[in-house]
C-alpha cells in the first residue's frame, strides 16, 4: 500500500526537477524515520550517557543502508527480493532479544553506577537496522521506487537521494540523544530506570514479533 502511495507520488512530481524530488525524499524518509522501532529505542538508550550517540547510531545504519542503496541502484538486490522473510526474522529477532536483555541487566550500572551499555552506538545502530526484516522489505519497494527516481537524474542525482535521506536519520537520532541526555537532569534515578526498563522491554517486544513472525 505505501508502495503505491510513494509511486504514485513520484509520479505525480514527474518534471518538477530534482529540487522538487528531493524535497519529497525528505517527507517520505521522515514519515520512516519518525516511526517508533528499535532504532529509536537504543538512540534514547545509548544517548543516556552520550550526547552524541545518535551521531554514531546514525552512522552505524548508514553503513549498513548505503551500500544497500547502491545495490538496488546496480540491480544487484532484485537478486534478493525472494530471500524468505523467515529467515531474515528469525536472525534479527535472536539479535533484539539478546539487546533487550542486555538493556534490562544493566539498567542499574547505566542510572546508579555512570556505566554505559555493554555494546557501542555504531554498533547498536547496524544490528537493529540489520535485525529489523522489514527495514530490507521497505527498501526493496519504497526505497526501491526512490532509488529509481534518483537515478533518472543521473550520478548527481543518487549521491543528493543519498545524503538528504542519510541527513534526515542524522538530525532525528542526534536530536533524540540529545534530548535523552538533557533528561537525566530532571528525572529521578527510578524513573530513568523505568525508562531503561521500557526501552529493553521494546527490544524484547520487537524480538518477540519477528520470532513470531519466522514461525507463521
Amino acid at each position: 500500500m505505501l508502495a503505491e502511495v510513494v509511486n504514485s507520488l513520484l509520479s505525480g512530481i514527474e518534471g518538477y526537477g530534482l529540487a522538487f524530488f528531493l524535497f519529497a525524499t525528505v517527507v517520505i524518509s521522515l514519515s520512516g524515520v519518525l516511526m517508533p522501532g528499535p532504532v529509536l529505542a537504543v538512540s534514547i538508550a545509548k544517548g543516556h550517557r552520550d550526547r552524541l550517540a545518535g551521531m554514531k547510531i546514525s552512522l552505524g545504519h548508514a553503513l549498513l543502508e548505503v551500500p544497500l542503496i547502491l545495490l538496488i541502484y546496480a540491480g544487484v538486490a532484485s537478486a534478493i527480493e525472494g530471500t524468505p522473510l523467515r529467515l531474515l526474522s528469525l536472525a534479527g529477532g535472536v539479535l533484539l532479544i539478546y539487546m533487550g536483555v542486555e538493556m534490562l541487566r544493566s539498567r542499574r550500572e547505566v542510572v546508579l553506577r555512570g556505566r554505559d551499555l555493554p555494546y557501542g552506538a555504531t554498533f547498536a545502530g547496524f544490528a537493529t537496522s540489520f535485525a529489523n526484516p522489514y527495514f530490507l522489505l521497505w527498501w526493496l519497494t519504497v526505497g526501491a521506487l526512490l532509488v529509481a527516481k534518483a537515478s533518472s537524474f543521473g550520478i548527481l542525482g543518487l549521491a543528493l537521494f543519498i545524503i538528504v535521506h542519510e541527513a534526515c536519520d542524522f538530525l532525528w537520532y542526534t536530536l533524540v540523544s540529545l534530548a535523552s541526555f538533557s533528561s537525566r537532569r530532571v528525572l529521578s534515578a527510578g524513573t530513568q530506570e523505568l525508562l531503561f526498563v521500557l526501552l529493553g522491554g521494546m527490544l524484547l517486544l520487537f524480538g518477540a514479533w519477528f520470532l513470531g513472525s519466522a514461525f507463521k
